[in-house]
């Protein structure tokens, strides 16, 4: 009788075995979010990722306004032997004052591509230094085409027949001299003409087909 007491108090063994093998809903839980996470991209990877994007696309923007909106500039030395450009585009800027660029008035002759087609061309005319008020006439073959015509630093196209000889007449002086850039991009040199014209005076350009 008592051996039968004391095998009825005694635990099973292999009850409480089977108790401890068997995971907890914890346990079950904590397993299933480790695989979800393993198998999808972190969201620390995702947000650096959009970051270095807009990054990159802040970059190309930026550098495409400062390509668009650059005003080139250069040396009033570098024309100040004959006024000519080689190669400089229409609206450089050469001088932070017309006082300063003391230039001689000059005339010249420019050789245009017509092709035997092209009767008229663009002329671009603006300021060089600074804008102060200087004001311009033009008049093509000793006939006013446009007067009084105020210069600035960004060029003003004008078109001119060819062939023709175009007169830019001083009208106002905004102060240290009327000092101005013109272009003829129809011309064979690819040149701006720099060139100063004081009140009631005039410098000529005679323009000739090839």
């Amino acid at each position: 009788m008592d051996s039968y007491r004391q095998n009825k108090k005694k635990p099973r063994s292999y009850a409480r075995n089977e108790v401890e093998s068997r995971p907890t809903e914890t346990e079950d839980a904590s397993l299933e979010y480790s695989e979800e996470a393993a198998s999808q991209p972190s969201s620390a990877v995702k947000i650096k990722d959009k970051h270095r994007f807009w990054i990159g696309f802040t970059a190309l923007i930026t550098i495409g306004l400062a390509f668009f909106t650059h005003t080139s500039t250069g040396r009033v030395d570098d024309v100040k032997s004959n006024g000519i450009g080689k190669g400089m585009e229409a609206g450089i800027r050469l001088a932070a004052s017309d006082d300063s660029a003391n230039l001689m008035a000059r005339d010249f002759e420019i050789e245009m591509k017509t092709n035997g087609k092209t009767k008229t061309s663009r002329m671009l005319i603006w300021d060089f230094a600074a804008e102060d008020g200087d004001v311009v006439t033009i008049k093509v073959d000793g006939n006013i085409l446009q007067s009084n015509i105020g210069i600035m630093n960004k060029p003003v196209a004008i078109d001119v027949p060819i062939p023709s000889v175009v007169e830019i007449v001083g009208i106002k002086d905004g102060g240290g001299g009327i000092t101005y850039g013109v272009k003829f991009p129809g011309a064979v040199k690819n040149s701006a003409y720099f060139n100063a014209a004081p009140v009631n005076s005039s410098n000529a350009y005679k323009l000739t087909g090839q």
